[in-house]
């Protein structure tokens, strides 16, 4: 993609990034809030992987000259995606919610088994996509057995579905994109699928194995392979010392803190991959990546920090994180002319011979 990117995607990166600040800052009292915050979270999680995260995976599989859903079919992804959107915000796990989710999801499976031939590729960095999209995806039906009988359960399923997205689909589309060779990638993604587990419904001693086995690949990688900059190489070993933080039970697997990694690993190193495919028109320097990593460890930090007891303090400096990312992302794209059109070029003197005096 070398022209501007389309203006849903702009939309959805914009509203998931506004929606959040502003949860940030309610929690703090800093800003008014109304309506339901669990619809307001969910409606924000499921805009962030539904209508950014996984346009621009697929733009990670396309570099990896891989398959990609045509434009019908990214037509009614949109249109499911912001129904589903709107469902979550006003009734939560609704009809409509759960109705567009499932076309949503749909299209995730449909597009996935066009990768099948890679999932046995023994460096391939997609290999782990397919089976993490079929493991997510059974996931589904014991969230919806266990919502009202056993709410905690649910949850565990909850985040597992997550972290299988994470680490078994969106890091190996960030890893595609930047042509990183994964050795044993079906193993790194059952690796991928066992850590998973441990961060959801079910940590032991296997799950955790596999987690801190996953965590060992990531820090390999950074320290490895010659295509990631110092930025990414950075971010990455921060993501495999923290799952392996959480591996070993030096880091407890809580809520806040689990919220602080995932935050930190989507808008630190899986954006800095895959983003630059479409932040073409003026590409981010280096140094700018670092202060965005900045303030996405500044947003992520402190929710750690709370997991492990620290007060108040950390709600404020949180929002003040995330509210220098929404400002990190408005700047990259107004330079892209996403949001503000581009002036028209000057007129031109006409040439002697097309009527000029």
């Amino acid at each position: 993609m070398t022209g501007r990117p389309s203006a849903w995607l702009t939309a959805a990166i914009g509203g998931t990034l506004l929606l959040g600040a502003w949860m940030r800052w309610s929690l703090t009292g800093g800003l008014p809030f109304w309506g339901d915050f669990a619809h307001l979270r969910h409606g924000h999680s499921h805009l962030g992987y539904f209508g950014v995260l996984f346009p621009l995976a697929w733009m990670g599989w396309r570099a990896a000259d891989a398959p990609v859903p045509g434009g019908r079919t990214l037509a009614l992804y949109g249109v499911a995606t912001a129904v589903a959107f709107l469902g979550f915000l006003r009734a939560g796990y609704g009809v409509e919610a759960i109705a567009a989710s499932t076309v949503v999801g749909g299209v995730w499976l449909v597009s996935a088994w066009r990768l099948r031939g890679r999932v046995l590729s023994p460096h391939d960095a997609l290999a782990p996509v397919l089976p993490g999209v079929i493991l997510a995806e059974a996931c589904i039906p014991f969230i919806a057995l266990y919502l009202d009988s056993d709410p905690s359960l649910a949850s565990g399923w909850v985040a597992t579905f997550l972290a299988l997205l994470l680490l078994c689909v969106l890091v190996p589309s960030a890893l595609a994109a930047q042509e990183v060779r994964v050795p044993a990638a079906p193993l790194f993604g059952l690796a991928g699928a066992l850590g998973a587990v441990a961060l959801g419904f079910w940590p032991s001693l296997p799950t955790r194995l596999g987690l801190g086995l996953y965590a060992v690949w990531l820090l390999w990688l950074a320290r490895q392979d010659p295509r990631f900059s110092l930025h990414l190489r950075t971010a990455w070993a921060a993501v495999g010392l923290g799952l392996g933080g959480v591996a070993v039970d030096v880091l407890p697997n809580v809520r806040p803190v689990a919220i602080g990694a995932i935050h930190f690993m989507i808008l630190g190193p899986v954006l800095a991959s895959l983003a630059p495919l479409v932040l073409r028109r003026a590409p981010v320097s280096d140094r700018a990546w670092w202060i965005g990593h900045g303030f996405a460890a500044l947003l992520s930090v402190p929710l750690v920090l709370q997991g492990l007891g620290s007060g108040a303090w950390t709600l404020s400096a949180s929002a003040l994180g995330g509210t220098g990312v929404v400002g990190w992302w408005g700047w990259a794209l107004l330079r892209q002319g996403w949001i503000r059109p581009q002036a028209p070029p000057p007129p031109t003197e006409p040439h002697p011979q097309e009527g000029g005096p």
